[in-house]
């Protein structure tokens, strides 16, 4: 359920938005804008291994990310394991870039 007001989002079984107080509506017939978002790439990262550690950190730190690995990594399914040449980009939104280069700036200096 969501307000049709303030787009606050409540559980299921409520009726009213709280700070409204007018009458909730299902999410799905409520159609909320997307933001328009830039992403940009963060170093590369050489294997999976490292870009996970980044993620990692980016998730702790609520920072939004996206990870783009080569084919074969992609196509095989392979996880545990880095292919040679194996190349992973990270993308984040472009005004979490600064933020996010200096929590993953120590994995990208040494990968």
């Amino acid at each position: 359920m969501i307000c049709p007001e303030c787009n606050a989002e409540y559980l299921d079984h409520m009726k009213d938005c709280g700070d409204c107080k007018v009458t909730l509506v299902d999410a799905c017939a409520v159609d909320l804008p997307v933001p328009e978002m830039t992403w940009s790439a963060l170093p590369p990262f050489s294997g999976k291994i490292y870009a996970d550690m980044a993620a990692e950190i980016l998730d702790k730190n609520d920072i939004p990310y996206y990870l783009k690995t080569n084919w074969s990594s992609s196509a095989f399914a392979i996880e545990a394991a880095s292919l040679p040449g194996d190349v992973v980009r990270i993308f984040v939104p472009e005004a979490s870039f600064e933020k996010a280069s200096q929590f993953v700036g120590s994995i990208t200096e040494k990968n």
